[in-house]
């Protein structure tokens, strides 16, 4: 078990990395100017000598479905949208390390990235399909996938050098997720929901379980919108038999397409492509200027409430602050067109790199 001292100088090391990501990624899209959306990678999950999760008959395995959905996905995006650059991270059957479908994402400036998987569980009662968002939620369910997933490591050469010692096995090692902060948080939840809302209306798999937080390494040091998505549960007979099929492949592709399509269309419009948010209980008070319909420019969002004078408003005083699905979002201006707030965007990033336009009721 290494140091405290040691494991800080790793942590610290790899923050460097991702804000060095982060702001390589930032300045070529502020460089470009745009904001649509022209680059996906589309992950398959596993892959060689890794096959994931595998059927009980071991006929069927989860790298043969994630490369099958990839392949599906991909190109229905490259036959509709044919001035967006579709990246895989694999087109055949290989094994990719969990850093490289990263670093593979980060060096092509992603604006989506997009991890495919099948779930498994001890219990073959489990089935539904989930999708889930870099996020530090440790529950039990979401820790069981976190180690499933992550555990691919363990098959990589010279893996505790790779990922700073970490141990998919200990959950003290999760402990440096809680030190990362997903820029991108508030578009990954956005597509990741209209993933799940295709699912329920198209898919041939309607149980939802939802979208879910969890530490996962793959997400890890992305720094676009990233979601990974289970299909469904090869444990589970009723799924497995949905997705034995090729007819359901093909379905599950077209709700995974029809939410990129979405999001594509919000993104590049500038207004957050999102299904709406279920009412919060007991909304916490925050300073919010009544406001008839109108469009906002969202600046940050944050799990708390920043002070007048925080550092993260960079100086920022006249803003919005509102309480929605449990963060604390800020947005600034008071458009009556959304082409009014699209102009006025290009000023607002300039100190805001992520800031996007937003409907407000």
């Amino acid at each position: 078990m290494p140091s405290c001292s040691n494991t800080a100088f790793r942590v610290a090391g790899t923050l460097f990395l991702a804000l060095f990501f982060v702001l390589t990624a930032l300045s070529a899209s502020a460089q470009d100017g745009g904001v649509r959306l022209k680059t996906v990678v589309i992950d398959a999950g596993h892959g060689g000598h890794d096959p994931g999760a595998i059927s009980k008959s071991s006929k069927l395995s989860e790298k043969q479905i994630n490369l099958d959905l990839a392949l599906r996905l991909g190109a229905r995006i490259e036959k509709e949208f044919p001035d967006v650059k579709v990246v895989y991270t694999r087109k055949t059957d290989k094994f990719v390390e969990l850093a490289e479908r990263g670093n593979i994402a980060n060096h092509n400036h992603a604006d989506l990235f997009i991890s495919i998987h099948v779930n498994s569980a001890k219990s073959t009662a489990a089935s539904g399909t989930e999708t889930f968002v870099m996020g530090t939620d440790k529950s039990q369910s979401n820790m069981e996938v976190c180690k499933r997933e992550n555990s691919v490591i363990l098959l990589e050469d010279d893996y505790t050098t790779t990922y700073e010692g970490f141990d998919p096995d200990n959950p003290e090692s999760y402990i440096i997720f809680n030190l990362m902060q997903n820029a991108h948080f508030e578009q990954s939840i956005a597509f990741a929901s209209l993933v799940q809302e295709q699912f329920v209306k198209n898919g041939p798999i309607k149980k939802s379980r939802g979208v879910r937080q969890a530490p996962l390494m793959v997400l890890w040091r992305t720094t676009m919108p990233s979601v990974l998505v289970e299909v469904g549960f090869l444990s589970n007979s009723s799924d497995r038999t949905v997705m034995n099929q090729s007819a359901n492949r093909q379905k599950i592709a077209d709700d995974l397409f029809r939410a990129f399509s979405a999001f594509k269309k919000g993104y590049d419009s500038g207004v957050s492509a999102t299904v709406a948010p279920a009412p919060e209980p007991e909304k916490p008070k925050v300073d919010t200027p009544a406001a008839g319909p109108h469009f906002e420019i969202q600046i940050l969002a944050s799990s708390k409430k920043l002070k007048d004078g925080s550092s993260e408003l960079k100086g920022e005083k006249q803003y919005s602050c509102r309480f929605i699905n449990g963060m604390y979002k800020y947005s600034v201006g008071n458009f009556a067109t959304k082409e009014e707030a699209n102009r006025r965007l290009p000023e607002v990033r300039k100190k805001f790199p992520g800031a996007f336009v937003i409907a407000v009721d």
